[in-house]
């Protein structure tokens, strides 16, 4: 939803203030960002405050903080902007918004924390300050932007995009990898001192996010070597490897074909020809039209891809909120960094899945092994696709609304939710993520993105999983995680953990994760 809010003029250069909404939502997709305003503008310290209401359903907060009971779900806010030095005939491309973490505006019944790459703040959660659930609508929060830092001076025009993205706090504490037999591909065990491949040992537990050794002696972790993409059965897993013990966030759902349009029509001409794709078709729906700019046509009335009507994409049918398939390695980290946000792992795949609960046999993300197809669905395509049956689309039709089977009664088994609230964890698409099954996999130390990319529109955080120079160029350090709707897999189940994908594929999608402030 791009909404063109005013155009004004404040003391000393002109803003438009554009509101672009980018969620993924548990129920409807309705996030809702509105009145966007620059407000309380100070020269003297190049500061300007960006104004937003901020509104959404199912909105929830158990508290207990640093406790294992502690949970909620958040937004993850943050700003692009862009400068025009022809009174506005044409833009740079969109950069990210510094802000500061003080001076900040938080709405009566909220909360924010600021989230920090290297020493800058590039966004905000916002969340409910105490225990509930229902709708929130929180009016007049407000950002403090150092728009001096960012290169901006009072004679620029400026262009103000807000992006917010729902999240789920997941919080610190202990919990369980593996499987209670050991009967799932190259899942993680507790090693008995007598290890032998696919004997029945029990799961491992993550007590702390000191270093793990990995090996067959007593008590250690390990896995067995099922397949070729188990991984290395090697160690350790350094302590500065993100391993769900400290308390993260993670997105509610996967990213949706609307966000990763969204985040293609900020980009140069350059970059935005190495993180797109024309694999229109299986479910994927995303176009380039004659004006430049990505958008859906799932009703296909738009034309070809490259000549598309922009007037005729982006309706109400046209599967904006369904899953984001055909996704690659160097995409999802090119969209993750420019999120300021960061990969997750797949030690923090089944936190989100399970929690600190046991593991049951053969479970899928909702607790228990029981799978219940969908065969049907009513509003294809629309923001309102729900499931006719079914608390998952393994087996079924395709790419699914993400957070289809979310709404507010639902149950986390008829939902299909991790312990936590997350959605989609085993269904709609297997999850590109950091394997603990390579070197390089192991070497990811969480940093997170910074909000740009580089000129060919890849990632640069050297940590990150196919980073090769200086950019994300690769896909070497990461798996798969979770099912998709053709592949079942289990939470346990690391049939391809560690495997090398480079290649944009119909079934893979993801999400990004952040270590919480």
């Amino acid at each position: 939803m791009l909404k063109t809010v005013k155009k004004i003029i404040t003391a000393g250069f002109s803003v438009l203030f554009v509101f672009l909404l980018s969620i993924t939502t548990a129920f409807a997709n309705n996030v809702v960002v509105s009145n966007v305003s620059l407000v309380d503008k100070d020269t003297g310290a190049d500061t300007n405050d960006i104004k937003f209401d901020i509104a959404w359903d199912n909105c929830w907060f158990t508290a207990g903080a640093p406790s294992a009971t502690a949970n909620w779900d958040a937004v993850w806010v943050f700003a692009k902007f862009s400068k025009s030095t022809d009174g506005g005939t044409t833009w740079s491309d969109g950069a990210h918004c510094t802000l500061l973490n003080t001076g900040n505006t938080v709405p009566a019944g909220s909360q924010m924390s600021f989230g920090m790459t290297g020493a800058a703040y590039k966004g905000a959660f916002i969340y409910r300050s105490s225990s509930g659930s229902g709708s929130v609508d929180w009016n007049n929060a407000e950002l403090r932007w150092a728009y001096g830092t960012d290169g901006v001076v009072d004679s620029d025009l400026v262009k103000v995009k807000v992006f917010a993205i729902e999240m789920v706090y997941i919080p610190q504490g202990p919990f369980y990898i593996g499987d209670t037999n050991n009967d799932n591909s190259g899942c993680f065990l507790k090693s008995d001192g007598a290890y032998a491949k696919d004997k029945n040992l029990p799961e491992y537990q993550i007590s702390s996010e000191s270093a793990i050794t990995v090996g067959t002696a007593f008590d250690n972790l390990y896995y067995d070597n099922d397949s070729s993409y188990n991984g290395d059965q090697l160690g350790p897993i350094p302590a500065g490897f993100p391993k769900g013990y400290n308390a993260f966030y993670i997105m509610k759902t996967e990213i949706s074909q609307r966000q990763y349009c969204e985040f293609l029509n900020t980009l140069s001409t350059t970059q935005v020809t190495n993180r797109s794709n024309n694999n229109y078709g299986n479910f994927n729906y995303i176009k380039l039209a004659s004006n430049g700019k990505y958008g859906c046509d799932a009703n296909n009335n738009a034309g070809a891809y490259g000549s598309a009507n922009w007037a005729l994409m982006n309706e109400s049918n046209d599967g904006e909120w369904g899953v984001c398939n055909y996704l690659s390695w160097m995409d999802l980290a090119a969209y993750t960094d420019w999120a300021a946000l960061r990969p997750f792992t797949e030690l923090e795949f089944e936190k989100a899945c399970r929690g600190g609960q046991p593991a049951v046999n053969d479970e899928h993300a909702w607790g228990n092994a029981t799978v219940v197809t969908t065969t049907s669905f009513s509003n294809a395509g629309t923001n309102l696709e729900v499931p006719n049956q079914g608390n998952t689309n393994l087996f079924g039709p395709g790419g699914f609304r993400c957070g289809s089977y979310a709404n507010a009664t639902s149950t986390r088994t008829n939902s299909g939710a991790g312990y936590y609230g997350v959605l989609d964890l085993s269904g709609n698409v297997t999850e590109l993520c950091v394997t603990v099954g390579n070197s390089t996999g192991r070497g990811f130390t969480g940093t997170h993105g910074d909000g740009s990319l580089n000129s060919s529109g890849d990632a640069t955080s050297s940590d990150w999983p196919g980073f090769v120079t200086t950019a994300v160029t690769d896909a070497i350090g990461i798996g798969l995680r979770g099912s998709s709707w053709i592949f079942e897999t289990c939470v346990s189940n690391r049939g391809a953990a560690d495997m090398t994908v480079t290649y944009r594929y119909y079934l893979n999608g993801g999400r990004c994760a952040r270590t919480a402030p």
